[in-house]
């Protein structure tokens, strides 16, 4: 199931390619390195990108992104620092909206940037969903109760977070 913006009509899809910064990204470029400061989002119009994080030695792979994905929408929304690394596997070309191109897509198209960014909260809700199920379907045996205890307790602080976070907003 997609939750990038081929969901939206097109002319809100027009609305938002216009408002983004067109990006050539050759194969092995980052785009985006974990920790660093930056609220640009991306929108994945050609080629293949992968998520990951290498602090511990070695490529975690968090996700392979295509056509119509999008990625750096935490940052985008929240400021804090980038939680991955974001890196071209082939040539590819992406959109880039920072806020000031949302700022502007907001006095032109109000609408559209609030269809926006529902379609931002859908692709977070995904991926947590993604996360909460991966956890889930983590198997223990009787050695690795104190790992599940420490799993319970991180997805409990992340509920806790996500409500705090709507708390806020409302």
């Amino acid at each position: 199931m997609r939750t990038g913006i081929e969901q939206l009509e097109r002319s809100d899809i027009a609305r938002i390619k216009r408002a983004c910064v067109p990006l050539r990204v050759p194969a092995g470029q980052d785009l985006i390195e974990k920790g660093e400061g930056s609220d640009d989002l991306y929108i994945v119009t050609e080629g293949s990108f992968k998520v990951y994080d290498d602090t511990l030695g070695e490529d975690f792979v968090h996700a392979i992104l295509e056509q119509g994905d999008i990625f750096g929408e935490m940052s985008f929304i929240d400021g804090i620092p980038r939680s991955a690394s974001v890196r071209a596997i082939s040539d590819g070309s992406v959109l880039r909206m920072g806020k000031g191109e949302f700022d502007n897509l907001l006095v032109s198209s109000p609408d559209t940037a609030m269809l926006f960014i529902f379609t931002l909260a859908r692709v977070i809700t995904r991926r947590l969903r993604d996360v909460n199920v991966a956890l889930r379907n983590m198997t223990f045996n009787e050695s690795d109760r104190d790992t599940e205890n420490v799993i319970r307790e991180v997805i409990t602080q992340m509920r806790q977070a996500v409500h705090i976070e709507l708390d806020e907003e409302i």
